[in-house]
């Protein structure tokens, strides 16, 4: 049964999770990934039921949930990348001295 209704849910499902893929992105690579992942999203077994439409409405804020926890890694190892950056070297500690005490 072709409901109207799970099909133009389904498409609006599609279409928010290729935003979805296109906003996350840090950059060019990133988005490539994100559009392919979205594309085999979209490129699914469409719902026939209404359970089903459910189904797949989870797996898309699974996919959404992935994406923004690898954005919150990348953006994590920036700042441990930037510390070490300007971080003194351990070879040359900065000197004590008793008028620092």
């Amino acid at each position: 049964m072709n409901d109207p209704f799970i099909q133009s849910e389904w498409r609006s499902l599609c279409k928010r999770v290729h935003g979805c893929a296109c906003t996350l992105a840090n950059d060019k690579s990133e988005e490539k990934i994100f559009e392919s992942q979205a594309h085999a999203f979209a490129s699914s077994e469409p719902p026939h039921r209404y359970s089903e439409l459910l189904t797949k409405v989870a797996e898309a804020a699974h996919l959404a949930v992935k994406w923004q926890s690898d954005m919150v890694h990348d953006i994590e190892d920036h700042w441990i990348d930037e510390a070490s950056d300007e971080s003194f070297p351990a070879s040359d500690p900065p000197a004590f001295t008793s008028t620092h005490a």
